[in-house]
This record gives structure tokens, sequence and C-alpha cells, in this order.
């Protein structure tokens, strides 16, 4: 028994034995290839490296925004600075400073992005015939900020819907009023619609823009009513009349639906007029809160 189990023993040790000599020639033969990996691997990270660094090193002036831009917006000498970029990321038409100054965003940009060509649109020239007009009488976007593009509309009780005015801009918004630039025609389309709105019982809103630098604006759709024009030019005091009408009906409107509120609701509503400035900074204010003083002349018109 004892001779078979020292004949077993040297088995195992000779097999083990061989074992261990065919691995030191594998890990022998394996060793330069593994080497001529590592070498390789190692040129190559530093070629990488080299082409990483001449690429870094090789920078160009470029101009970049000072502060987030919104679309639509014009951009000013102020808004542009120079800073360096690597070469390779710039693309091969950037407009010089003197070239953005004056142009518009197509759409949002935030601050110290490189302002390309593909990004910017020129403005229309301003025609001689182009005034400020202020409006009360429109339905206003609550979210509607100065700066933004919008849509005017007249809807009548039949449910017929026309474009008055096509991608205007919101000069500038204060307590339920924005100012917008027009031309004569667009003044007497605007004032057909606002006599149509009156004789009709129509309704005047706004309707804004997504991304006012890549959409086109909107054909006009309203037909001036040539009797509307007619009676324009034979009472020029109907416009006014209308327009006062209006204002009165959206106020009524904004009353009525400030009554449908709850008392937590109407408190929320006056403390966030009070605080306006910290609230909603740059925006019209709550427009179903009445001023003191349009309320008193409102309710002096109704009696």
């Amino acid at each position: 028994m004892s001779r078979m189990r020292f004949r077993q023993r040297q088995r195992l040790l000779a097999a083990g034995a061989g074992a261990a000599a065919a691995l030191l020639i594998c890990t022998a033969a394996g060793l330069p290839y593994i080497r001529s990996i590592e070498n390789r691997y190692e040129a190559e990270r530093g070629d990488y490296e080299r082409q990483i660094a001449d690429m870094d090193a090789r920078r160009v002036p470029v101009f970049a925004l000072t502060r987030d831009i919104r679309a639509g917006e014009k951009i000013g000498e102020a808004d542009l600075a120079q800073i360096e970029v690597v070469e390779a990321t710039v693309p091969d038409n950037l407009p010089t400073k003197t070239e953005a100054v004056g142009r518009f965003a197509k759409v949002a940009l935030a601050r110290n992005t490189p302002v390309s060509e593909s990004m910017l649109y020129e403005g229309a020239v301003m025609p001689s015939d182009v005034r400020n007009q202020e409006f009360r009488l429109i339905e206003l976007p609550t979210r509607l900020a100065a700066g933004e593009f919008v849509d005017v509309r007249v809807k009548f009780p039949t449910g017929e819907d026309f474009i008055v005015l096509s991608k205007k801009r919101a000069e500038d918004l204060s307590a339920g009023t924005v100012w917008i630039r027009m031309s004569e025609r667009e003044i007497l389309t605007m004032s057909s619609a606002i006599v149509d709105a009156y004789l009709n019982d129509a309704s005047i809103y706004a309707l804004t823009y997504v991304e006012p630098g890549l959409q086109a604006e909107a054909v006009v759709t309203y037909p001036s009513n040539a009797s509307v024009l007619d009676l324009i030019g034979s009472d020029p005091n109907i416009v006014q009349r209308a327009v006062t009408e209006l204002e009165r009906r959206r106020r009524e409107k904004l009353e009525n639906g400030l009554d449908l509120l709850t008392p937590e609701e109407i408190q929320k509503y006056l403390n966030s007029k009070a605080n306006l400035d910290v609230v909603n900074p740059g925006t019209q204010d709550n427009a179903l809160l009445p001023d003191r003083e349009d309320a008193a002349a409102a309710e002096g018109e109704a009696h």
C-alpha cells in the first residue's frame, strides 16, 4: 500500500513540475509581447498628449457674451467681450464685434457663449412712419416679458379669429399696458380691428412666439372692414371711444374673474402686487388687480 502511495506522489510531483515548466516557458515567451504592447501604448499616448498640447497652444481671439441674451434681443457693444479659445473649436464664420453689435439673437444665448453668424440675424431697417403705440385693451399673456414677440389677434363671438399684427416686439410692459412699434398701415389696421371689436363685442388678445429667431412671422389674416374704415373717416373720435369701451370690457372681465377667487387667492394676488419688484421683475404686474386710479376711472365711466 505504501509503495502505491509513493508512486502516486511521484506522478503528482512530476505533473506539477511539468506544469510549472510550461508556465515558465509561456511567461518567458509572452513577456516580450506584453512589453511591445506597453511600449506601443506609451508611444500613442505621448503622441496624443503632444497633439492636445499643440491644439491647446493654438488659440484665437473671439467675442463672447457678457450676459444672458434672450431670443430676439438686440446685442449691444457692452454685451461682447474678447476671449481666447482653442482654434479647433472655432467655426469659420465668426463676426467681428462691429458686425455683431446691433444684430439680434435667433435663440436664447448663455453668458460666455462665443458669437457666430448662425446665431444672429439682421433687424429690419426702421421705416420713417414707425411710431410707438401704447395699448391697454389687448389681453396679454400672464408671462409676457418685455422684448418678447407676439401676434395680436381679434376673436369674434362667431368663433372667427384673425391675425391683426404679426410678430411685434413688446418694447415695454407696465400694469397691463404694452408698447408696440407700428407702421402707419399697421396703425390703420389696428384701428379698424379695435372699432370692429367694439361694434361686434369681439376681444383682442396676444400670443407669444416660442423661438422668434427661428420662426417666420405669421401672415396677417384680418381684412380691414371697409365700412369700419369709412366710419373712422367720418368720425375720428370713434377709435378713442372704441378703445375706452374695450378697456372697460377688459377690466370688467378681469374683475369678474377676481370675484370668483377665494379670499386666500385674493390675498396672494394682493401680496404679489405689493411686492411686484421682488416677485416678478421685468414683466407686467398682476392684471387681475386694478389700480385704484383705474378702478375709480372705470367707475366714473360706468356712472
